[in-house]
């Protein structure tokens, strides 16, 4: 009964292993989207980054500028998309950051999390 239970439990842990996409580092670049942690990414050693930041003039509207780097590639969005500004507007340094760009590379999503779940915060 005991090897039938720890067969088991080792076919449930490979299943859940190959249905959750692959997470290699803090921040990874897809083709037209990013993710990362901010936290993590920050502590990272081989110069990987994630962030967005906010910019206006007397003139112009907002604009949100969003940039990724997994230290092979970066990629980056822009947008004046007043939804996108608000939700960055939530960001703190333990957000979890995705973004999409289209091929002109204006943004086409921006997902902020702030939870306690893994991947851990490395802050010293």
């Amino acid at each position: 009964m005991r090897r039938l239970h720890i067969q088991l439990l080792a076919a449930v842990i490979a299943v859940g292993l190959m249905a959750s996409p692959a997470f290699a580092g803090p921040v990874q670049v897809f083709t037209d989207w990013a993710r990362g942690d901010m936290g993590t990414a920050h502590n990272a050693t081989n110069g990987q980054y994630i962030g967005c930041w906010l910019d206006s003039d007397t003139v112009g509207p907002p604009l949100l500028y969003c940039e990724a780097y997994d230290a092979t590639q970066v990629s980056f969005c822009f947008s004046t998309n007043s939804n996108l500004i608000t939700v960055s507007s939530t960001m703190t340094s333990l957000s979890d950051i995705e973004f999409g760009w289209n091929d002109d590379h204006t943004c086409s999503f921006l997902m902020i999390n702030t939870f306690s779940q893994p991947p851990g915060r490395r802050f010293p």
